[in-house]
């Protein structure tokens, strides 16, 4: 099936110069001091606001559809709070390594303050829409159409996600890169994002708030860590 001219410029931004730049961040964050987490949630929530109108207007423009007025059926909610529950359960045991090991990355994941944890919430579920519009809602399909295979088109789109995510380093690209094929997954069982969108959204809230309590417990510093 043939794309027009929005979705190669989408593919473009989101599939080149996005990753371009996290990579372009990631090393430069390792040299240089990390930003305030407010600023730093603040800039993201921002972001993240402005690559779902971008991605909403080449839906448009595309004939896809990406908020069905069907409701998910109930059996696909128990299917994402065990997707939910499972990632959890998986994940725990290297937040905590994260926070022990003092990596100074996960500063920026960690919110200590109220301020902090109320821009954290906004920005997880800025990310829960914005990015499953972006990459399992509008990517997904576009490189369906264009590989003709919606096996090719989640992987394709799955990788991106992961490299865009390069601030975290090597270890968590690879992870990302099976969350992204489980909400990729949820999506096409469920045949919306409604569900992937609540999953990833509170995934990251649970991440974050984890971090900032495991933090607080075993003395992670309040200031960032020198480069």
């Amino acid at each position: 099936m043939r794309v027009g001219i929005p979705a190669i410029y989408h593919l473009a931004f989101f599939g080149a110069f996005i990753p371009y730049l996290a990579f372009k961040s990631g090393r430069r964050l390792a040299a240089r001091p990390l930003p305030p987490k407010v600023k730093y949630f603040s800039s993201q929530i921002i972001i993240l606001g402005i690559f779902f109108f971008v991605s909403a207007f080449v839906a448009r423009r595309e004939w896809i559809a990406l908020f069905p007025r069907e409701v998910p059926e109930p059996r696909m909610f128990v299917l994402g709070a065990a997707v939910l529950v499972a990632l959890v359960v998986l994940m725990r045991p290297m937040w905590r390594k994260r926070v022990e090991e003092r990596s100074r990355k996960t500063w920026l994941f960690m919110p200590r303050t109220r301020q902090e944890h109320v821009l954290w919430v906004g920005c997880s579920f800025a990310a829960g829409v914005s990015e499953e519009v972006t990459y399992r809602g509008v990517m997904f399909v576009v490189l369906w159409r264009v590989t003709g295979s919606p096996l090719a088109g989640a992987l394709i789109s799955g990788a991106v996600f992961a490299i865009s995510h390069f601030l975290q380093g090597w270890k968590s690209m690879a992870i990302i890169f099976g969350i992204a094929l489980a909400f990729q997954m949820i999506a096409w069982v469920s045949g919306s994002l409604y569900i992937g969108m609540a999953v990833h959204a509170l995934y990251d809230v649970i991440a974050g708030f984890y971090y900032g309590a495991y933090g607080e417990k075993v003395g992670y510093p309040i200031e960032p860590l020198p480069p």
